[in-house]
């Protein structure tokens, strides 16, 4: 009876233990996952064309990523002259492009202002002057893409909550191949909501090689050593019943 009695107690003793290491996961999985800082974004942006690889790659380091995980190249599925602005279906994860205001984001074969499209075509967009890439419905950690033939281009980027940062597209030959990298990664900022690009003057330019994703959401080193341990004291429980 004293034996059944010691037993129980025992049990009991060790179902506290394993309760109060669960919460000690629970603690520290909402520190890790709900912890953050405002740092700011970082930015890539070519200063010519033949830094373009070079730039792109310092882009793809500070991201974390070898490629990214989606890519729109305009390159099939469209024709020349078309007009995407606006239209959904077209991009993956929801992309939506938009000419603000005047709703023309014309998909171009030809000479963009005396330069040349990355591949055979790219997105034009005249002084509307606002092109937006529209994320809201799978919010993105990075973007990149290559301007073509611009003299004047300052670009908002709006996040989840309604913060912003502002910055500018270095101006690109406006002849040729002038198309130039520039990547945004959001580093410790929310996600990323839009990108309006303002062109206001510029008259004709375009954009090529749009790339975009998010990251993968990691399991923090410390919860593994956590849940490591929780496991090797229930096997040690159990071998002690």
């Amino acid at each position: 009876m004293n034996g059944d009695i010691l037993r129980l107690e025992r049990i009991n003793r060790m179902d506290k233990a394993m309760l109060n290491y669960r919460l000690l996961v629970i603690s520290l999985l909402t520190t890790c996952f709900l912890s953050t800082a405002q740092a700011g974004i970082i930015t890539f942006n070519s200063s010519s064309p033949a830094n373009n690889e070079t730039t792109r790659t310092a882009w793809l380091n500070a991201v974390g990523v070898t490629a990214p995980q989606y890519l729109v190249d305009f390159e099939s599925g469209f024709s020349d002259g078309q007009n995407i602005s606006g239209v959904g279906g077209l991009f993956p994860a929801g992309l939506v492009i938009s000419d603000v205001p005047d709703g023309n984001a014309i998909i171009e074969s030809g000479s963009i202002g005396g330069s040349n499209p990355v591949g055979n075509f790219a997105l034009e967009q005249d002084e509307s002057p606002v092109l937006r890439l529209d994320f809201s419905s799978f919010l993105v950690d990075y973007v990149a893409f290559q301007d073509i033939d611009h003299t004047n281009v300052s670009i908002l980027i709006t996040f989840e909550g309604g913060g912003t940062a502002s910055t500018s597209l270095e101006t690109t030959a406006t002849g040729g191949d002038s198309a130039e990298f520039f990547g945004v990664f959001r580093n410790d900022m929310p996600r990323i909501l839009y990108i309006d690009m303002d062109a206001a003057g510029d008259r004709q330019w375009a954009i090529d090689n749009i790339e975009y994703g998010v990251l993968p959401v990691p399991v923090p080193a410390a919860v593994w050593l956590f849940g490591s341990g929780l496991l090797g004291l229930v096997g040690a429980a159990r071998r002690r019943l």
